[in-house]
């Protein structure tokens, strides 16, 4: 599985976070923040390219969070960030290098019927878990239990 496109359902996967769903209800823009910023490094190693759509009146792009690599969009007022997952895998020449990220059951029966490959929201939040803790272990000496700093970029 080489995706080309990584096309992720961001309602969806932040809902399968418990953590980012509890923060949702009350600061909806940090929740979506943070979740891009947690899938960010796992999404640029799996694909070249990333969209990640999200149902929302604000329709456009969320430039704070859009990248070279990493673009997120919301679903104009009349259609749902499914339709809009839809219609990029519908209208791409080659679907079958799409990855679509989501644990909706009739989402994943329609884009995959389409010819895209799809990974479900909890598997893709545990390769995100995974990363996270390689890159960690990284930084961590052998023999040393990680601190607080390990998790932080180097030079903040």
């Amino acid at each position: 599985m080489n995706p080309e496109w990584l096309i992720i359902d961001g309602y969806n996967l932040l809902h399968q976070h418990e953590e980012l769903a509890r923060l949702l209800r009350s600061d909806i823009m940090t929740a979506r923040h943070r979740l891009v910023r947690l899938i960010e490094s796992t999404a640029l190693r799996m694909a070249s390219r990333t969209t990640v759509v999200f149902d929302g009146r604000e329709a456009g792009t969320d430039a704070a969070l859009t990248t070279e690599q990493m673009e997120v969009f919301f679903s104009p007022q009349n259609l749902s960030a499914d339709s809009v997952i839809e219609r990029l895998v519908c209208r791409f020449p080659f679907p079958e290098r799409i990855l679509v990220v989501t644990s909706d059951r009739a989402e994943h029966a329609t884009v995959s019927g389409a010819g895209a490959q799809v990974m479900s929201a909890e598997e893709f939040l545990a390769r995100c878990e995974a990363d996270r803790n390689r890159r960690i272990a990284g930084r961590t000496p052998p023999g040393r239990q990680p601190r607080l700093g390990d998790h932080f970029p180097e030079g903040l």
